[in-house]
């Protein structure tokens, strides 16, 4: 072989090297970065209807949560959480609950994502 061949061999290793690194890079990493996320720890609605959620933000960015969606009913939350930060929600529902069962929701954030839990109705 001569040097030529060589490093023709080199160069179209280089350039398939270089693709699969730009995929793997776009796949796994790039995909990541910048989505909000939000963890759910504990919800509970009192019988007197005032809902109480503790929520942690793991990161990687701020999050602003706009909405509670509980069992149908939607009430308005302003709250920006700071990446590593928690906070408790609360919110005023009506209705009639029975203490002991539990009720379907979800956390709304402003760009739309939404992390859904299980209030447990307490007296």
């Amino acid at each position: 072989m001569t040097s030529l061949e060589i490093a023709i061999i080199v160069a179209i290793v280089l350039i398939i090297a270089v693709a699969v690194g730009w995929y793997l890079y776009t796949t796994f990493v790039a995909s990541t970065t910048g989505q909000p996320r939000l963890n759910v720890v504990t919800a509970t609605l009192y019988s007197n209807g005032t809902l109480k959620i503790f929520v942690v933000n793991p990161g990687p960015v701020d999050v602003q949560v706009s909405a509670i969606e509980l069992a149908g009913q939607v009430q308005s939350v302003n709250q920006k959480i700071t990446v590593g930060g928690n906070a408790t929600l609360t919110a005023k529902f009506t209705g009639q609950w029975t203490p002991g069962t539990m009720l379907p929701g979800r956390v709304i954030l402003s760009g739309g994502q939404s992390f859904p839990f299980n209030a447990i109705v307490k007296p």
